[in-house]
């Protein structure tokens, strides 16, 4: 089996030498084809592949809340929790190995340069120690600031590599941000602004200012110790889905309805939206459901632009083809009359051509990289998908070589190939093959 592929492989390299044009058009054409193909899957890839530091996002659930009571009149009003939800609720879960506070405000800090000539703001997310459980930082220097420290108030903070160059800090060092010292506890490495979830140029505990109680409703004077300004991220343990925590949640919602409700002196309805990283991050069809079929049902749309974007270019390569088989036609009748059979032949011109096209795909895929790496740091792009901040500055927005080199992506290719090379070289090899072996033989007399 082993000697056949490697004489089919050298037969193939051999055509591929004796006609270079040939060669040289379709596997430009393929490039092309599966550039175009592989621009949208990198998207998606960058949208929802477990990438560093944001490994985990098949287990990551994204909650929204609502409280409803009778003097809003059914309308609810939407805010974030409170740390007391967070810790009373979520964190008593069994399904759930790490939850974590994000301030939901746009934060700046602004601090002076090591030279002290300019003072630039610097995106800060404000949010809690567990956050550096649920996302895996890479540490250059120091550690994540501690539940200790986070409980206790302290004015501590993690920064990125980019920051400490810029202002010449590093673990141990104390910072001004919007003239307030800050202990540095940690350096990471910066994390790209397409990572939207986990970017930002500082750290810091929202316990040490940012904390505040949110009203129910403008309309009411007391306000619901569980309702804050804080977004939820969880990260659920191995084997648990998401219809899992909602049935262990139950429970506790009408824990937390029974107190709103005393609080209030009213019936509260406590509303909560729960979306799993894919239908946090794309959503074509939303109806409520959130699982593998209507996971599949989201990705028809990117699957059928992918096809129209191979398909369109394998007309064109299936003329190329059927061109080439019009040249070969003579040298398959001879082989056909010295007892080669119409299967095996078929089965070579396609290899051969799956050749070509795997040459091909590889090219498209640097193309695709070197396509997305001109438009990366464009505002267009960048609020197309969504990926940017409203905070500016110290943002990284390089492409790390995991947002493009990953298992799922390499099948994409394959498969891409595989189906662009079926649909170019298919029809017309089959074709030109059933002539008779006569025809075929008198073809260039």
């Amino acid at each position: 089996m082993i000697n056949k592929f490697l004489l089919l492989l050298r037969h193939a390299f051999a055509l591929i030498r004796d006609d270079k044009l040939y060669s040289a058009i379709y596997i430009a054409g393929t490039a092309v084809a599966v550039a175009s193909a592989m621009v949208v899957a990198i998207v998606f890839n960058i949208l929802l592949a477990d990438i560093p530091p944001e490994v985990h996002r098949s287990r990551t659930l994204y909650l929204l809340n609502t409280f409803i009571n009778k003097s809003d009149m059914g309308s609810g009003f939407r805010s974030g929790c409170s740390l007391e939800l967070i810790d009373s609720c979520f964190r008593q879960m069994k399904c759930v190995e790490a939850a974590t506070g994000i301030y939901n405000t746009q934060t700046t800090f602004l601090a002076y340069t090591k030279d002290q000539q300019n003072r630039i703001p610097f995106y800060a997310r404000v949010t809690d120690h567990e956050f550096f459980h649920l996302y895996e930082f890479r540490f250059l220097e120091g550690r994540p600031f501690s539940e200790k420290e986070f409980r206790d108030g302290e004015r501590v903070a993690v920064i990125s590599d980019k920051v400490a160059d810029v202002l010449g800090a590093g673990e141990g060092s104390t910072v001004l941000f919007n003239e307030k010292p800050y202990h540095v506890v940690g350096v990471v490495k910066s994390v790209s602004v397409f990572l939207t979830e986990s970017a930002a140029d500082v750290y810091v505990p929202y316990s040490e200012v940012y904390y505040s109680q949110t009203p129910i409703s403008d309309r009411s004077s007391a306000s619901v110790s569980y309702s804050g300004n804080l977004a939820v991220r969880i990260l659920l343990r191995k084997g648990c889905s998401r219809k899992d925590f909602l049935e262990e949640l139950e429970p506790f919602r009408q824990h937390v309805m029974a107190v709103a409700s005393t609080q209030i002196g009213e019936h509260v309805d406590w509303v909560i939206d729960v979306d799993t990283h894919f239908f946090n991050r794309v959503s074509f069809t939303r109806d409520g459901e959130q699982d593998l079929v209507h996971e599949a049902k989201n990705l028809i749309t990117p699957a059928i632009l992918m096809l129209l974007l191979l398909f369109l270019p394998a007309i064109n390569l299936s003329g190329l083809v059927s061109n080439r088989m019009e040249g070969r036609r003579a040298e398959m009748g001879i082989r056909k009359a010295f007892g080669a059979k119409r299967r095996t032949l078929l089965s070579e011109v396609i290899h051969e051509n799956l050749i070509l096209t795997l040459c091909g795909g590889m090219v498209g895929w640097l193309l695709a990289w070197f396509v997305i790496y001109l438009i990366h740091d464009n505002k267009v792009f960048l609020r197309m998908f969504d990926f940017h901040s409203n905070a500016q500055s110290q943002l990284d927005t390089s492409l790390d070589i995991s947002m493009f080199v990953t298992p799922t992506l390499f099948i994409i290719v394959f498969l891409c190939c595989a189906m662009l090379n079926l649909m170019a070289a298919l029809i017309p090899s089959w074709t030109s093959l059933r002539k008779p072996i006569v025809e075929s033989l008198n073809q260039k007399r």
